[in-house]
């Protein structure tokens, strides 16, 4: 087995529209160790979903493009066929989509869509036994009396316990990868931190390196070893979540950390959030994407782009030509 069980090298993700094209994600790299928690954060439309999608070859082509390399335990995904990633997808890279309720099936009960996954990638096991399956995924998951439940259909679960059935059937095959797409986005903060806790024992339990993109780096912070902030359709700064929070480098990473609540603030502090908009993908500026909403901006900042270089101490790396 590789050292790294995924890595990402120069991925770009376009779309090819009437209007131009969408440079959706352009030019990211990254790796995930066996075992590792990563985080990807950054506002909506930076990439981070299209990062996820492109892992998976999940991007319609047309209209996108995917090129790059995408390494899992070091055979290329981009190299495989339809039939090999039907194989690789659920059994070794599982993925859990944002909305539980549309990425699950109305007419089926739960058990039926768990066991269904169970059957088609283990050849070995009986209906009887891919239901069994179902059933202590189910409890796995802490779904009070699973047996029963299992025949239930989605209408019948709350919105925190299908994003539980979304866990069992992304875990039923014990993947060694678990792409999880902004997995509390819908839920109450209780149920988040009960889904969040949950994701963490389970990835403990079973050795699964997970993928977690959020938009919340309080999230980030109580589950992550690594972060990769992204924006723009690139990742602008990178390093172990510790030093993220004690020492952000790029004015983009330092304007998240101000637009969030601290249990340490005084009361009656106001949040500062970060001024502007996100860049129009399909004409981004010149220079460094942020530039537009930087505090910081220089004149070279409009003119050239930054590239990912070590800053501080460590693994810290950030693409800024003025880091903190």
């Amino acid at each position: 087995m590789a050292e790294n069980l995924l890595e990402v090298s120069n991925l770009k993700t376009y779309f090819f529209t009437r209007a131009g094209v969408v440079k959706a994600v352009d030019d990211v790299s990254f790796t995930i160790q066996p075992g590792e928690t990563l985080g990807v954060v950054g506002e909506s439309g930076c990439g981070k979903s299209v990062t996820a999608l492109s892992v998976m070859r999940l991007v319609a082509t047309p209209p996108g493009k995917i090129t790059g390399d995408i390494l899992f335990n070091g055979d290329n995904i981009m190299d495989k066929n339809m039939d090999e990633l039907t194989e690789l997808r659920g059994s070794k890279i599982s993925m859990i989509f944002q909305d539980p309720m549309t990425s699950l099936n109305p007419v089926f009960t739960i058990g039926y869509q768990i066991a269904e996954t169970v059957k088609r990638h283990r050849k070995d096991m009986s209906k009887d036994q891919a239901w069994k399956r179902a059933v202590e995924m189910l409890d796995l998951v802490r779904i009070p009396d699973a047996k029963r439940r299992a025949r239930n259909y989605p209408h019948e679960f709350s919105g925190g316990m299908r994003q539980r059935v979304m866990i069992a059937i992304a875990l039923a095959c014990n993947p060694q990868l678990l792409i999880a797409d902004e997995p509390t986005t819908a839920l109450d903060v209780t149920i988040q931190a009960q889904v969040l806790e949950l994701m963490k024992g389970l990835s403990k339990e079973f050795g699964t390196a997970v993928m977690l993109i959020t938009h919340d780096l309080g999230v980030v912070a109580g589950t992550c070893e690594y972060v990769n902030v992204m924006y723009a359709g690139h990742i602008v700064e990178s390093a172990p979540v510790k030093q993220i929070f004690e020492t952000p480098a790029h004015p983009y990473t330092v304007g998240l950390l101000h637009s969030i609540p601290r249990l340490d603030d005084q009361r009656g502090i106001r949040l500062t959030p970060i001024g502007g908009q996100p860049p129009d993908l399909l004409n981004p500026p010149p220079g460094c994407p942020y530039a537009p909403r930087c505090p910081k901006v220089q004149a070279r900042c409009r003119q050239e782009r930054p590239e990912l270089k070590p800053v501080g101490r460590g693994e810290q790396v950030a693409a800024c030509f003025y880091p903190d």
